[in-house]
């Protein structure tokens, strides 16, 4: 089941697309754990997917849950909408390796206004609504990995973090500079790759394969609670961060894989 909501962001001055992904056999007295996603639209269904093709998370979590005896709820955040607002909203450093003209107007204090709006806000907002545990998890995708990880070690709020295909080369010093400042031993994170990934053919295609693994490394020298998963031919697509979905929430809760024979 999922439910459709608006909500008005201060710091941002705009309104926020929320859907909520709630479990069939939803009961009010139940704690739920919590799945954030952003670039929301492209969370659960196919048909509200930028790019017709979502990474259906609604049935990983339902599986994970039937195997784990976990209860999980899924709150995914559409994102601004154009190009340059994406930019805006998922960039929290300036960026220094710019693929279009355009993104050299990016406005990096517009991100940390969602970012703040996403705390005090965002999921106050979720938790008086539904029952949920303190058990908070947050999915980004490329520029939202960015986000993603920025969310998960700046505040005291997420358990984990996901991080697929991240584009931490649009603005690798001061992210390297803001993880060595910011990074949380007790958050876990999960980091995937592909091998084929170049979003618009604007960069060289190993990069992102690269920088993954410099963070990897990077945060294993920390002894960070920290996993990469690379896929030798993955590619830069909803359609395959979706059959990595599972590898992240088994994570989230084991130190293993669990789906597997």
């Amino acid at each position: 089941m999922i439910e459709y909501i608006k909500l008005f962001l201060p710091r941002s001055k705009k309104e926020v697309k929320l859907e909520i992904s709630l479990p069939r056999f939803y009961d009010k007295n139940t704690k739920f754990d919590s799945i954030y996603f952003l670039d929301g639209q492209n969370a659960f269904k196919d048909s509200h997917a930028a790019y017709n093709r979502s990474i259906r998370a609604t049935k990983y979590m339902g599986y994970m849950a039937s195997i784990t005896n976990t209860k999980l709820i899924g709150i995914a955040i559409h994102n601004a909408g154009s190009d340059l607002g994406r930019i805006n909203e998922y960039t929290p450093f300036p960026i220094t390796n710019p693929a279009e003209e355009e993104w050299k107007k990016q406005e990096v204090q517009i991100c940390h206004d969602f970012c703040d709006d996403f705390v005090q806000i965002i999921i106050p907002y979720i938790e008086r609504k539904y029952p949920t545990s303190n058990n908070r998890f947050i999915y980004g995708s490329s520029l939202a990995a960015v986000t993603a990880i920025y969310l998960g070690y700046k505040y005291e709020v997420f358990s984990g973090i996901g991080a697929f295909s991240t584009a931490s080369f649009l603005c690798k010093d001061e992210m390297d500079q803001f993880i060595h400042q910011h990074f949380k031993k007790n958050v876990k994170l999960f980091l995937y790759v592909g091998k084929r990934e170049s979003s618009d053919g604007s960069y060289d295609s190993k990069l992102y394969y690269t920088t993954s693994l410099e963070l990897y490394h990077m945060l294993k020298n920390k002894d960070a609670k920290v996993r990469l998963v690379v896929s030798e031919s993955g590619i830069h697509s909803e359609s395959t961060w979706e059959y990595q979905l599972l590898d992240f929430i088994s994570f989230m809760y084991y130190d293993n894989i669990i789906y597997r024979s």
